[in-house]
């Protein structure tokens, strides 16, 4: 409740930067029908951005319902550096995080860092960093379609994106790897900026998170160097920057990014993990990114057909058959878009200017992944989604300058479709396999049991890392004693057999005299209840343990 209301006032009172404006007019008694008149678009655009900002940013710690097992993952990372300085792992302060065995992204997780020190690690700690991007983004998107067209466009552009369904549901939960389209889209408004006032400064602050966005999602490892060799050479050519900015900008990205790029070479030609001081570039039992790709393959050519055909499919279906990715029905930007998009995507390269060509080369080089991933998803395109958005919305201004008429039926079926899709969203949530609710209170309550072991049936994904989350288990202790299933890391996630006193299964024996405590889901078929145990009932789960253990609660 205390979380909500400060994101009320948040939502409500930091977008008045864009009023600062009309505000000091009122202040110094300026007519108000005047002051609203002149500055009519930045008001519109405050109280979108204050609409965007409270549905990206209320109940989040409800909707979605549950936490995913990467953001468990993520989160745990992230008090694990910031209060002992190593992963789960054992790394300390690693490039890219070990995590399953496959990897995972590290960014998020350091950003989460001040987050977990002032919150403690909890569900409103590990998706506030990706609220309070999705909100930026919004301030950031209407100044950038401002500054490349007008701030008619910009309030068109900014009221697609504050109701569209993919940023709004991507902002309200923790996924790594959703950071990287931000991070690309602030890059952007930075060229943008060094373009038009020809300050270099703003070209360096580009490429520093350029750099940075090599630690947000493993794409980036395809996008990066092609997007800057084109945009350099694009830069070059219209002679908006010299060769010593393109020059510095290159080394600004290459020292940033070089741990990163060691860890792909580390991995890529199986080398030995190492240090660099306190940060480690570590050695992966999975290579996960050559996994996930077709460049690696044998049948290159088959490969990349099918994989362009699976991304264009869902592209044009707008949909990945992830119920956390997009909701059937309404798709990424609302399936009825189509047709806009394809209008607007011609329209900006016929009418083509030198900041219209900046998403072109966004468009160009994220299409371009469309050929490269398998396994297509629409987490693993999420960067080729702003430029959609961005041909949308010009799409829609079309509309607006030629049939002015049938602009009100597009607000009027858009506003339709929104309140629909907000309905849907928050009414009508589906329990999915990999967003485990109802698992803190269960885990908190065994853990404090005076037992030696806890047995937990593996009834969720990857149980293990909801135990490390929830009790804040010390990663040297886990490192110490965790074994593996297969007693060794083996495939794309650990499969993690116990660690400490808990274990991650249900022994073919039990008995009362073990001093164990477990736990099952209410629907289980196991019938320990048949034993004369203590039966402690949740939501969805049943703890049992011998009635001698001392339980006070």
């Amino acid at each position: 409740m205390l979380y909500n209301f400060i994101m009320i006032l948040f939502s409500i009172l930091v977008p008045t930067i864009i009023i600062k404006e009309p505000i000091k007019k009122i202040i110094n008694k300026e007519n108000i029908k005047e002051v609203i008149k002149s500055d009519k678009y930045n008001i519109i655009a405050y109280f979108l951005i204050v609409l965007g900002c409270l549905v990206r940013s209320i109940g989040i710690s409800s909707y979605p319902m549950g936490l995913n097992v990467d953001e468990a993952s993520s989160g745990y990372e992230a008090f694990s550096i910031l209060n002992f300085g190593i992963d789960r792992n054992g790394n300390s302060f690693p490039v890219f995080l070990e995590a399953w065995g496959s990897g995972q992204n590290v960014l998020y997780s350091y950003l989460m860092i001040p987050f977990v020190k002032l919150l403690g690690l909890n569900i409103i700690s590990t998706r506030l960093p990706m609220v309070l991007l999705g909100c930026l983004s919004l301030f950031i998107w209407y100044k950038l379609l401002d500054k490349i067209e007008n701030k008619k466009f910009a309030i068109i552009g900014l009221a697609f994106l504050v109701i569209c369904p993919w940023h709004i549901m991507k902002s309200r939960w923790g996924l790594e790897s959703n950071i990287f389209p931000d991070l690309i889209l602030y890059a952007i408004f930075f060229l943008v900026l060094f373009m038009q006032k020809e300050k270099a400064c703003y070209f360096y602050i580009a490429s520093i998170i350029l750099g940075i966005t090599g630690y947000a999602y493993g794409t980036s490892y395809f996008f990066l160097p092609i997007f800057c060799m084109i945009l350099y050479i694009y830069l070059l050519y219209t002679k908006k920057a010299k060769f010593k900015n393109i020059l510095i900008s290159f080394l600004i990205i290459l020292i940033i990014a070089l741990p990163i790029m060691l860890y792909v070479v580390v991995n890529t030609f199986d080398l030995q993990e190492f240090k660099i001081g306190i940060f480690t570039v570590p050695k992966l039992p999975v290579n996960r990114y050559e996994e996930q790709t077709s460049l690696f393959s044998g049948n290159l050519l088959e490969n990349v057909i099918r994989n362009f055909v699976n991304g264009i499919t869902i592209l044009l279906l707008q949909n990945d058959g992830l119920i956390w990715n997009n909701i059937p029905g309404f798709g990424m930007f609302y399936i009825i878009s189509l047709p806009l998009t394809l209008i607007g995507l011609f329209d900006n390269f016929k009418n083509r200017n030198k900041y219209k060509d900046l998403f072109n080369i966004w468009f160009i080089v994220a299409f371009f992944l469309l050929f490269v991933f398998k396994e297509v998803n629409i987490n693993r395109i999420n960067i080729l989604i702003f430029p959609l958005v961005y041909y949308t919305a010009l799409g829609i201004n079309m509309i607006f300058k030629t049939y002015k008429k049938f602009f009100i039926v597009i607000i009027f079926i858009y506003s339709v479709l929104f309140i629909s899709f907000m309905g849907t969203y928050f009414l009508k949530q589906e329990k999915n396999y990999v967003f485990v609710d109802n698992i803190e209170q269960v885990i908190k309550y065994v853990d404090d049991l005076e037992v030696k072991d806890i047995y937990m049936e593996y009834a969720f994904k990857e149980p293990y890392i909801y135990v490390l989350y929830y009790t804040q288990t010390n990663p040297y202790e886990f490192v110490k004693t965790v074994k593996y299933f297969d007693d060794t890391k083996i495939g794309r996630f650990d499969n993690i057999k116990e660690f400490g006193k808990y274990h991650f299964y249900i022994p073919d024996k039990t008995g009362k005299t073990e001093k164990a405590a477990y736990v099952i889901k209410k629907d289980s078929k196991l019938n320990l209840k048949e034993n004369n145990y203590i039966i402690k009932e949740f939501d969805k789960y049943i703890v049992l343990y011998d009635g001698e253990i001392n339980d006070e609660k």
